[in-house]
C-alpha cells in the first residue's frame, strides 16, 4: 500500500510538473512577443531595476544595465541614467539639464534617441546651445523617491536647469518591498496569471477603475499627496541652494484628453508647485487635439510612444529656451 500510495504521489507532482513546463513553454513562445506589458514590466524588474536601500528610494536602475524591453533597447550609463555618458562636472559655458521623473520621462516603450529628454538636449545642440544632461527616470518612482534619489543621485552632476516631470502616479504613496516568491521571479506564466486576474477584477468592480484609483491618490488626506507635497517643496529648496532653475512639466494622462478627466488634479498640483515659486508647465494643450490611441505605446498601454515623445519635446522646448537664454545673459551658460 505505502508503495502504490508514493508511486500516486510521485505520479501527480511529475503531471502537475509537466503541466506548469507545458504552461511556461507556451507563455515564453507563443503569449511572449516582446509587446506584453506585464511581461516587459517583469523582464525591466529583472534585468534593468535593483533595490535601493538608502532612505526614501526603494529602488533604481542599475549602472551599465542592458535589456530589450517593449522591443526596444534599453541601456545604461555607468550611474544608472538612460544618456550617453557626460563628465561629472560640466565644460566651461555648457549649461547641464536634468530630467528627473518615473517611467514616462525614462522613455518606456521607445527608443533613447526618441525620448523627449534626448530629443530637447539634441535639438538645443543643433541650434547651436551648448548644453549637456542626463535622464534620470526609473519606473514606478513617486515624486518623493524622485526627490530623494535626486539628491542621491543627481545633484553631484551640478544642474543648472532641473526639469522635473509630473504624472498623475506621482502622488501614489512609498511602494512597498517585499520578499519576492521564486514564481514571480522566474516564471512568466505566473506573472501572466497575476496581472490577468488583477484586470479581472478590477472588470468586475474588485478593484478600482483607472479614473478612481487617480482621483483617490489626491485625497486631501491621502498620505501619498502629502508626501508629494512636501517633496516639491523640496525639489524647490534643492533647486534654490544649488542655484539651479526648476520647471516642472505635466504630461497628461493620455487615455483621455479632451475633455480630460483630471484637470482638477492639475489644478491642484498647479498650486502646489506655483506655491514654491517654480514655473509649471502644462503639455495638455500640446497634444490634447490629438486622437489619444496614436500616443500609446499600445493599445493597452498608454505611456507615450514616438509621436507623443516629439510633441512633448516640442512643448518643453519654449521654457528651456526661455531659461537658457536667462542663463546666458547672467552666467554665459548655455548660449
Amino acid at each position: 500500500m505505502k508503495g502504490k500510495f508514493f508511486a500516486n504521489v510521485l505520479l501527480a507532482i511529475g503531471v502537475t510538473l509537466a503541466c506548469f513546463l507545458a504552461v511556461e513553454g507556451f507563455t515564453r513562445l507563443y503569449l511572449d512577443d516582446g509587446l506584453l506589458y506585464e511581461l516587459e514590466m517583469w523582464k525591466y524588474a529583472r534585468e534593468v531595476k535593483e533595490r535601493d536601500y538608502r532612505p526614501g528610494i526603494g529602488h533604481r536602475h542599475r549602472a551599465n544595465a542592458h535589456a530589450q524591453l517593449m522591443n526596444v533597447d534599453v541601456r545604461t550609463d555607468e550611474n544608472g541614467f538612460r544618456t550617453p555618458p557626460i563628465p561629472l562636472q560640466a565644460p566651461p559655458g555648457v549649461a547641464r539639464i536634468a530630467f528627473v521623473g518615473d517611467s514616462v520621462t525614462m522613455g518606456w516603450g521607445v527608443a533613447e534617441q526618441e525620448t523627449f529628454a534626448r530629443q530637447v538636449l539634441d535639438t538645443l545642440k543643433n541650434q547651436g546651445r551648448k548644453v549637456d544632461g542626463f535622464n534620470l527616470g526609473v519606473g514606478n518612482w513617486n515624486t518623493a523617491q524622485e526627490l530623494a534619489a535626486y539628491k542621491a543621485m543627481g545633484a553631484k552632476f551640478k544642474p543648472d536647469i532641473i526639469a522635473l516631470v509630473y504624472f498623475i502616479n506621482d502622488g501614489e504613496p512609498m511602494p512597498t518591498y517585499t520578499d519576492t516568491s521564486w514564481l514571480s521571479l522566474h516564471s512568466a506564466a505566473w506573472v501572466v496569471l497575476n496581472y490577468r486576474i488583477d484586470s479581472l477584477l478590477r472588470s468586475f468592480g474588485e478593484a478600482p477603475d483607472w479614473k478612481q484609483y487617480y482621483r483617490g491618490l489626491y485625497n486631501a488626506d491621502a498620505d501619498g499627496w502629502r508626501r508629494t507635497r512636501e517633496a516639491l517643496a523640496g525639489f524647490a529648496q534643492v533647486a534654490k541652494e544649488s542655484g539651479a532653475k526648476l520647471l516642472v512639466f505635466h504630461v497628461p494622462e493620455l487615455r483621455e484628453l479632451k475633455p480630460y478627466p483630471f484637470q482638477d488634479v492639475t489644478d491642484k498640483v498647479r498650486a502646489e508647485v506655483e506655491r514654491t515659486g517654480a514655473p509649471f508647465i502644462d503639455l495638455l494643450p500640446v497634444i490634447e487635439n490629438l486622437e489619444p490611441s496614436s500616443l500609446w505605446v499600445t493599445v493597452p498601454d498608454p505611456h507615450p510612444n514616438g509621436k507623443a515623445e516629439i510633441a512633448l519635446a516640442k512643448g518643453m522646448m519654449p521654457s528651456i529656451v526661455e531659461t537658457l537664454d536667462g542663463l546666458c545673459k547672467a552666467e554665459q551658460k548655455g548660449c
